[in-house]
């Protein structure tokens, strides 16, 4: 009998050598560059404006986090659009189901392998950025440093199986692989840029920012103080925190805001703490801040994980028991 480990080694080897495969860690590892020649033109010039909160990750932490935020969707979802519904079409899979192989090894050595391929391009992608930062900025990393990437990669690997998971679940309720990357592509762009904009959209609608007329105010930039009535303050102050809550509240119903998230949390090192004297909170006012460890970090990204974990479990088992349950023409 044909173990799970024997066909997700055969899946493994297809997806690798694939010319999508290849493409996609290329493509993408030529826009890690062209962040970090963008990272370095920009400290050279001095034209990054507030400090960065820390030495390593200060420096690499923004580029990789909004790469990998594209890259790892799309990654999963080129991986997973054809995971059946490709085998069906081609007439692989009833010749597969023909041998003595069971349906439940096939699903579980698909994901696997997926989850190896994706593990090897995250890798080769934050390398890139990595690499490329330490060589052209000089600046080295600390063991927390290389804590919090190795941290950071683990969860980049969770967000794509993420989406791995939603395309295969797709693939295996399509009959054609066109139905499921047009849906795949779909929910991606709902997810990554719609849903950010309807939120903002009703976040401003709901929570109107208003200036009272003959107020003498001075809008705020991170690290700078609002200045002006301290009841004006504190009133604006509330309507940005509403309107805030009101977008993350929306925007939660995506994995890209869990991912975001848990990569704030991850990558930083100091949090604002405490109310300032003028009314403001967090970055309006004078505030303190304090170091976060690990563990702590850990500790504020764990429901974010959680989603995230749930998503690829629940899409897994749905996969899973269609796969095993549907007839095979």
């Amino acid at each position: 009998m044909v173990s799970m480990f024997t066909v997700a080694s055969k899946e493994f080897s297809d997806i690798v050598k694939s010319k999508r495969f290849l493409l996609l860690v290329a493509v993408f590892g030529l826009v890690m560059v062209a962040a970090v020649a963008t990272v370095y033109l920009s400290a050279t010039e001095g034209t990054r404006g507030a400090s960065m909160p820390r030495g390593f990750l200060g420096s690499v932490a923004s580029s990789l986090v909004t790469m990998m935020s594209y890259f790892a969707p799309i990654m999963g979802i080129a991986l997973g659009v054809d995971a059946i519904s490709g085998e069906k079409e081609k007439g692989t899979l009833k010749l597969t189901l023909a041998q003595p192989i069971f349906r439940d090894t096939i699903i579980n050595g698909k994901f696997l392998a997926a989850f190896l391929a994706i593990s090897l391009a995250t890798f080769i992608a934050s390398l890139v950025n990595i690499g490329g930062s330490v060589l052209a900025l000089g600046v080295t990393p600390t063991v927390e440093d290389v804590t919090r990437l190795m941290l950071f990669m683990l969860f980049s690997i969770l967000f794509a199986m993420a989406f791995y998971g939603i395309a295969t679940f797709l693939s295996t309720i399509s009959k054609r692989t066109t139905q499921s990357v047009i849906v795949s592509v779909v929910l991606w762009i709902v997810f990554t840029f719609i849903i950010s904009i309807v939120a903002s959209l009703v976040a401003s609608s709901m929570v109107p920012i208003s200036f009272q007329p003959g107020q003498n105010m001075t809008i705020f930039r991170p690290g700078q103080n609002m200045t002006g009535n301290p009841e004006e303050i504190a009133r604006l102050t509330e309507q940005f925190r509403s309107r805030t809550a009101i977008t993350e509240a929306i925007e939660s119903i995506t994995p890209n805001y869990h991912f975001t998230r848990i990569a704030r949390y991850i990558l930083q090192i100091s949090v604002n703490i405490g109310i300032s004297p003028g009314g403001g909170v967090g970055g309006v006012g004078q505030t303190t801040t304090r170091a976060v460890s690990i563990m702590e970090s850990l500790g504020s990204a764990w429901p974010n994980i959680l989603v995230l974990t749930l998503v690829t479990v629940l899409t897994f088992i749905a996969s899973y028991m269609l796969f095993t349950r549907q007839e095979i023409r």
